[in-house]
């Protein structure tokens, strides 16, 4: 977890905002594949899960017990599976199947697996958990997903799908076993206990796989569940899900690492590959136009549209288009084209130092297992030469851990680092500006910028990583200061390093700082993005007008309706966040940046 640094007085406070982190593997991106690998060569795909890979084992099961079938075309479905096809009303003009088959025949050159109750190798039955044996369903006009509807079946969960398989096969080496669930389990209970006991389960899973002799395993997480439409109009039970399945994808990674480790130490090394579908849903309901989706809250179903360019088809499940974009992804992770995420490499804040709560206060979180080597700069005279009215004279600096201990300080470079500071390249251009070089443990930090002696202007404080290749990165920088009318805007700035493009959230906080002791908070922040030629990539204004769906689904939605946010998958280069008051107001705001991971 991360937490959202700010200050209390001249030291810290925190806002509790907070959103999981880790990553066991990405799914979609708009950009191509950046080099091109040939994907391993699989036998065969098996497959055990729920709805989103059921190709007819619910269909058939309802042909045994109430003689026709469903889902079928009789009710806008296509035959056997729940989405759309070329047949339904509306028609898919460009894909047809679930995305495993789609990955089989539109990426791997395999053939589909066809569902296990009529002989084929997907074992998967829509409303299946992760847990064992059978549960019993209602299908047909559900209120919630597979609970109030008007027909009962029995259908098998994922651990009887693995049971039955290993009742009759041999696991081969040489296949690729998708294993995909858990949705179904945190529909039924979000609780912490239940998010913990689905991770194991599918633990679990593999372990017994593998035992058994499989090798290769497929193994996603779950979307942001809040964002279903069957979700959407209820608070309380899109809050829940949405902090299960954050929870649930760093508790599933877990889960997974400790197992490959346990099984290598017996001498069974398995290969797991996974789709981070949390992370990268929520870069299609960020920028849905970038991934073609012209709609990615309401279903397409009956409707006069085109479902190609609809996210979802129903009030649960997605169209055969959104089911492509997972094929797509999964042959990425497959054939090893998905690079590590970008890094923040440079992190900067320029605003107003005033005396008092008025001072610049930027935070930074350093995530990850290695120490990190930074340099830290404090900027004021030099601000001239760019056209900045009203520098700050003598910037100050001073560094705080999340103990609120001192870490360093330093009121003019040259006199404590100076040949350290010169061998960066960094070095301020006047001597009466601040510089520190340090080496930081993963943690939460405060950099704070005064004048001496109550000097007051606009100044820079900026964070620089010295050393990109440690296992570390910026996860989040927070500013807080004074913001007027004018030049005297709060500015962020940020440098993405090359890879795949991370998902940035930016924030500009105001009225619920009164909550943290702020005399005089920014009572209508809004905030906008910039590229590094000054094109603007976005802004808003009040956060619920833009991008609710996805700003919930972070875990990052202010607790202020009139507060700002900005979410976007950004590629390598340099980017700047502006917060100003509207209608010329003025006051404290904070300006943050996250970047999920």
């Amino acid at each position: 977890m991360i937490n959202s640094l700010l200050t209390r007085s001249h030291r810290l406070f925190a806002l509790n905002a907070a959103v999981s982190l880790g990553v066991f593997g990405v799914l979609v991106s708009p950009a191509p594949a950046v080099f091109a690998q040939s994907a391993p060569v699989f036998s065969q795909m098996i497959v055990f899960g729920d709805s989103l890979s059921d190709d007819g084992n619910i269909a058939h099961q309802m042909r045994d017990t109430f003689f026709f079938s469903y889902p079928s075309s009789n009710f806008d479905y296509s035959n056997y599976r729940f989405t759309d096809d070329l047949y339904t009303s509306p028609g898919s003009s460009l894909y047809s199947g679930v995305w495993h088959e789609q990955l089989a025949t539109s990426f791997l050159n395999l053939a589909v697996a066809r569902n296990s109750l009529d002989g084929g190798m997907d074992y998967a039955f829509g409303g299946a958990t992760t847990r064992d044996g059978q549960t019993e369903r209602t299908i047909i006009n559900n209120p919630f997903p597979f609970s109030g509807g008007n027909f009962t079946i029995t259908i098998d969960n994922i651990g009887k799908q693995v049971a039955d398989y290993l009742g009759s096969n041999t696991p081969d080496p040489n296949v690729l076993y998708l294993l995909w669930g858990g949705g179904n389990d945190l529909f039924d209970d979000s609780s912490a206990t239940n998010v913990t006991a689905t991770a194991n389960r599918v633990r679990t899973l593999v372990d017994r796989l593998a035992l058994a002799g499989a090798r290769k395993f497929f193994v996603p997480n779950v979307p942001p569940l809040g964002a279903v439409p069957n979700s959407l109009g209820h608070p309380s039970t899109v809050a829940a899900l949405d902090l299960a399945s954050a929870n649930y994808r760093g508790e599933l990674n877990a889960a997974l690492a400790s197992e490959q480790s346990a099984l290598a130490a017996q001498g069974i090394n398995i290969q797991l590959y996974g789709l981070d579908i949390w992370l990268n849903v929520i870069r299609v309901l960020a920028e849905p136009a970038k991934y073609g989706f012209t709609n990615v809250t309401d279903p397409s179903q009956g409707e006069s549209v085109n479902p190609d360019h609809y996210l979802f088809w129903d009030d649960l499940h997605p169209t055969t288009a959104a089911h492509h974009e997972i094929a797509m992804e999964a042959d990425r992770v497959l054939r090893g084209a998905v690079p590590p995420l970008g890094k923040a490499v440079n992190i900067s804040t320029r605003g107003k130092v005033g005396t008092g709560e008025d001072v610049l206060i930027a935070g930074f979180i350093i995530t990850g297992t290695d120490a990190k080597r930074v340099i830290v700069r404090a900027l004021g005279p030099s601000l001239s030469n760019f056209g900045v009215p009203g520098p700050l004279a003598d910037p100050t600096l001073t560094i705080y851990d999340s103990n609120n201990a001192v870490v360093a300080r330093n009121d003019n470079w040259r006199d404590t680092q100076q040949a350290e500071i010169e061998a960066t390249g960094l070095a301020p251009q006047n001597n009466l500006e601040s510089a520190i070089i340090v080496t930081l443990g993963p943690g939460a930090y405060t950099a704070i910028v005064s004048g001496k002696n109550g000097g007051t202007g606009n100044a820079l404080a900026e964070v620089y990583d010295l050393n990109t290749t440690a296992q570390s990165v910026f996860a989040n920088v927070s500013t807080r200061g004074f913001v007027g009318t004018g030049d005297d805007v709060l500015i962020g700035g940020f440098i993405i390093a090359s890879g795949e493009p991370p998902l940035i959230v930016l924030r500009a906080i105001g009225p619920s700082l009164s909550s943290h002791g702020v005399a005089q908070p920014l009572q209508d922040p809004n905030i906008e993005l910039h590229d590094q030629n000054g094109a603007l990539i976005g802004s808003n204004d009040n956060w619920r007008d833009a991008q609710p769906t996805s700003i919930k689904a972070t875990l990052l939605a202010p607790a202020d309706t009139r507060e700002s946010v900005i979410v976007a998958s950004l590629v390598a280069g340099n980017y700047t966040a502006i917060v100003r008051g509207n209608n010329g107001t003025t006051g404290v705001a904070l300006v943050e940046v996250y970047r999920l991971e």
